[in-house]
């Protein structure tokens, strides 16, 4: 199954859509930034909603985006998406002053940015409001929504929950419980990312394929930063893969997709825009170049391989900086993704030659001959093209606790370093205050 996924132009139309999205996101963060300090997994009662407000759709909408304020606000404080992913591993660098710090894991150094960087606090307002809106939307099904909001704002709910649980565990390792029937309950990465497919998978069943604006016109921009059906696809089968259950990934995505016009298809990401708190950046790919130097962009990159292009790259100076074609939007899950994904899938599940039926679609511009992979080369492979393609997304350092290789691309972890739990991050004093937690075994050292 190939999939040729061309760009959609976007229409007048939709891109005024878009901005009437990112002027709601502000209004919300304005109002959001008056309110009481932020909650802690033990406080999720604290924040209260006056009975009776949310009596129209347009004002539970207002719900919904913001859960992706809380989520924007989780992966761009301190460039935290970034941070988490490929600066952490070295393949990019920004011009911050605790990059130096995370890239040689400093994670509990005493800079006020590494601090808030171990703080969770952000990604359980997202939980806390999403479970709000979810038990609002069952009060409002039948008196203020249509069929369809109620469904795209159900899923939407379940959708941004599951990721944001997801993160939260690969960030972390063991993370605390929020839901009211176990709220405060330490657990397991395993327990984490199965309910949070459950979830992914009953928003699976409600998400459209393509939003529709205020006029009832389908709109490609709106698509594209909320949560759809291919995006929120994309997310289970990574939380299904996390899990080990490969067929089920590849089960799950070739049901949804196979067929499917790619006209339907959309990335996703989240709507970028201004933002009360100081250390939420408007403009995360323009403010600060995010860069990569020239030996590690020919290592990855070879001579001859067309995703070079992704870079500007200068003939003098020692680095090549990242070029964003989306500069609106923090690209989540890309369409490129479905290949990568289908390969990974197949792969685990010992079909090696649908595997790289699937590699080699996705891989389109790589210089290397991926036919005559065997299914012990054909992992490394697989995790260079990720690197190469995903570049930006914050995927990487989770990408290498998923293969596996965390000592062969962060040589600065001891194989017991990694037992002890340093693939995680360290956690705040402010989290281990609050919850009575224990600080992660390897950062106690």
């Amino acid at each position: 199954m190939r999939f040729r996924l061309n760009n959609i132009r976007n229409s007048a139309m939709n891109r005024i859509q878009h901005m009437k999205l990112g002027a709601l996101i502000t209004t919300v963060v304005i109002a959001f930034s008056s309110c009481e300090d932020y909650l802690t997994v033990t406080e999720v009662e604290n924040r209260t909603i006056s009975v009776g407000y949310y009596d129209s759709p347009q004002k539970v909408e207002q719900a919904v985006v913001g859960v992706y304020v809380d989520l924007r606000r989780a992966l761009l404080e301190n460039y935290a998406w970034l941070m988490y992913g490929e600066v952490r591993t070295g393949d990019l660098t920004l011009a911050v002053e605790y990059m130096d710090k995370v890239g040689s894991q400093q994670l509990t150094d005493n800079n006020r940015q590494i601090r808030q960087l171990t703080d969770w606090r952000h990604f359980y307002d997202a939980i806390n409001n999403a479970n709000r809106l979810l038990a609002m939307l069952e009060e409002r099904k039948t008196n203020v929504l249509s069929p369809y909001q109620y469904d795209l704002y159900k899923g939407e709910a379940l959708a941004l929950k599951s990721m944001t649980y997801f993160y939260l565990t690969r960030i972390w390792g063991e993370v605390p419980s929020a839901e009211s029937m176990d709220q405060g309950v330490l657990l397991t990465q395993t327990e984490i990312v199965t309910r949070a497919a459950q979830w992914a998978a009953e928003a699976k069943d409600l998400l459209p394929w393509l939003l529709v604006n205020d006029d009832g016109i389908v709109s490609t921009a709106l698509t594209e930063v909320r949560f759809n059906k291919t995006a929120v696809s994309l997310l289970l089968a990574h939380e299904q893969l996390w899990l080990g259950k490969g067929q089920d990934a590849y089960n799950g995505l070739t049901q949804v997709f196979e067929g499917q016009s790619t006209d339907s298809l959309s990335h996703f990401g989240l709507s970028l825009g201004r933002d009360m708190e100081l250390n939420i950046p408007s403009n995360p790919y323009t403010d600060r170049a995010i860069l990569i130097s020239k030996e590690k962009l020919a290592d990855i990159y070879p001579v001859g391989d067309t995703r070079r292009s992704m870079f500007n790259i200068p003939a003098d100076g020692a680095n090549a900086s990242l070029i964003i074609e989306k500069q609106d939007m923090l690209m989540l899950y890309s369409k490129r993704e479905i290949e990568l994904l289908l390969a990974e899938a197949a792969w685990r599940e010992g079909q090696l030659e649908k595997a790289k039926e699937h590699l080699m679609a996705a891989a389109t511009g790589a210089t290397e001959d991926y036919a005559s992979l065997t299914s012990d080369t054909f992992g490394a492979a697989l995790l260079l093209e990720r690197q190469r393609m995903l570049m930006g997304s914050g995927q990487r350092f989770f990408d290498l606790i998923r293969f596996n290789k965390i000592r062969q691309f962060v040589p600065f972890y001891t194989e017991g370093d990694l037992t002890a739990g340093a693939a995680y991050w360290p956690l705040s004093a402010q989290s281990i205050t609050s919850n009575g937690l224990e600080q992660n075994g390897y950062w106690t050292k």
